[in-house]
């Protein structure tokens, strides 16, 4: 009851992952990260010790097809589950298992990789890869909410007796920060909420000036302003809570 989506833009040599469920907190528990910034997702009934082998294959230097084994290798219920993997120059591979709830299965778009189970049908990942390939030139993040949101408009997640499940949960995840390609640029989750894509993109475009204030502490600490101040000269459009108690 997971749709995903694997993304790499060309142009900033990023790579992440956006997925969203009627599952809760499913963005901490299905995809794994290598040092080097590879991802590997395994869904559908999702085994972190699987995705773990995984990333330790690429880490040691592998192939894709010999890391895919690797998963396999390491989950003994494999067929349930729905595997995806994108090393860090955008090369990918997945895999649906036979016991997946129908619809399952995966749509390869130009530069990302969406899959999903327990789906309306394949034109969800066929809508959600079409609509990150043709938003090129947008921030990778907001181009991975917005499969997300096509994904869902779709027709999202649908039981095989025709039940429509609500995204409950949902995240984005962004490797390679300004002048240090492995390091997360982003990371945002949201759960219990009833439409967890909408806030996942409102919670997105909130903090994305933020994304500026983190590579200026990393490279100089020395001259980071006041956090407080900050956010005012630069968050007012679209404030976050305050960060202050009423006394």
């Amino acid at each position: 009851m997971t749709f995903s989506i694997l993304g790499h833009c060309r142009d900033s040599g990023q790579i992440g992952l956006a997925l969203t469920s009627v599952t809760m907190g499913v963005g901490g528990i299905s995809p794994c990260y290598g040092y080097g910034g590879d991802i590997v997702v395994v869904q559908a009934k999702g085994n972190p010790r699987a995705a773990i082998a995984g990333v330790r294959s690429l880490d040691a230097g592998h192939s894709l097809e010999d890391t895919l084994h690797a998963v396999i290798a390491a989950d003994n219920h494999v067929e349930y589950r729905q595997i995806a993997i994108m090393r860090r120059d955008g090369a990918m591979i997945a895999r649906t298992g036979r016991d997946n709830q129908p619809w399952a299965g995966e749509k390869e778009g130009r530069d990302c990789l969406a899959f999903g189970n327990v789906l309306k049908g394949p034109e969800v990942v066929a809508a959600m890869a079409d609509a990150f390939d043709g938003s090129a030139g947008a921030a990778l993040a907001a181009r991975l909410i917005t499969a997300l949101e096509a994904g869902r408009d779709a027709g999202g997640q649908r039981s095989a007796d025709g039940r429509h499940f609500s995204e409950r949960g949902a995240a984005v995840k962004v490797i390679g920060a300004p002048e240090l390609p492995e390091v997360p640029l982003l990371d945002l989750r949201v759960d219990l909420k009833f439409d967890a894509v909408s806030e996942l993109r409102r919670v997105y475009e909130v903090y994305e000036p933020m994304i500026a204030l983190r590579a200026l502490r990393a490279a100089h600490p020395d001259r980071t302003p006041v956090l407080w101040d900050w956010e005012h000269e630069n968050m007012s459009a679209k404030p976050p809570p305050d960060m202050f108690y009423e006394d």
